[in-house]
């Protein structure tokens, strides 16, 4: 009873505390942490179409058990559970929990996807031969997940910092967990780019052994893959550069387009050419360097 009255309030009507923890309708005249409120329409989409990626993924992990794969239905999942707090934004724009779930989140999944595409190099620099990579395929995931989970704690630590500053009665400066998530997105960013040039650098030192259709299409769809995480990254630091009331954090179109929908294109490009069905393991260092040119 207590939850139908409060919906009956304007946001205006109540304090910035009562708003953040309860489920208050948009009020024109105070204006949501998002600087807009969150489409409906956007979320399910998003919704439905990363449930579809993370059910594929599941079983057609599941049908070659090479579970290291399962990294990328992982990835799926985050972003299904941070769309699924837009949804809950859409109808709870000033709600705070809402709102930390949907940055955490959104912000954590990349890095699923991108432990994959470590893993993915490091099976192929065994396929290939261990001579053509500058250090070994163990390394790759060591260094550079490494680095990821450190860009994961940094955010979260400013995510919950900022979190914490808006949430307060009255608001407090959200500058420092925002400089932090800035900084835990830089890392990622760097960390993916050096990874790039190491990737296209053992393919380069690798052109001589002769790769099947397969492999041809692992990594034609690792490289886009890559690609959508690296474009992401660059986006969501330019995005925080800016503040939470940039231009970018303010303008939903650009969030669902590269942030959504690239991260669409980085899981489905996984789902077409599924990693576990180019690399099952028939294929030895051996035998491939033995058809080298």
């Amino acid at each position: 009873m207590a939850t139908l009255l409060e919906r009956k309030l304007l946001a205006s009507q109540l304090s910035h505390h009562d708003r953040s923890v309860g489920c208050i309708a948009y009020d024109p005249l105070v204006e949501p942490t998002y600087g807009y409120v969150p489409s409906l329409a956007a979320g399910v989409v998003f919704v439905v179409v990363f449930f579809l990626i993370f059910v594929a993924h599941c079983v057609q992990t599941a049908i070659k058990r090479q579970w290291w794969y399962s990294l990328i239905a992982l990835g799926a999942l985050g972003e299904l559970l941070g769309w699924i707090a837009r949804i809950w934004a859409s109808r709870c724009p000033y709600n705070s929990t809402a709102f930390s779930m949907q940055i955490s989140v959104l912000i954590i999944a990349p890095c699923f996807f991108s432990a994959a595409i470590y893993y993915i190099l490091g099976q192929l620099i065994k396929l290939w031969g261990t001579q053509h990579s500058p250090i070994s395929a163990r390394l790759y995931l060591i260094i550079f997940a490494g680095f990821d989970l450190l860009s994961i704690i940094i955010q979260a630590i400013g995510g919950g910092t900022a979190s914490k500053a808006s949430a307060a009665e009255p608001p407090k400066s959200t500058l420092l967990g925002t400089h932090l998530m800035m900084a835990g997105i830089i890392i990622q960013l760097v960390s993916m780019c050096v990874f790039a040039i190491l990737f296209l650098w053992v393919i380069w030192r690798a052109r001589a052994v002769r790769r099947d259709s397969k492999i041809s299409f692992l990594l034609m769809a690792t490289t886009f893959s890559a690609a959508c995480i690296i474009i992401r990254n660059f986006y969501r630091a330019v995005e925080l550069s800016q503040g939470w009331r940039g231009y970018l954090i303010t303008h939903e179109v650009y969030f669902d387009v590269l942030d959504g929908m690239l991260m669409v294109l980085a899981s489905v490009a996984f789902n077409i050419v599924h990693p576990a069905w180019c690399i099952d393991g028939s294929s030895t260092p051996s035998t491939l360097e033995m058809r080298e040119k």
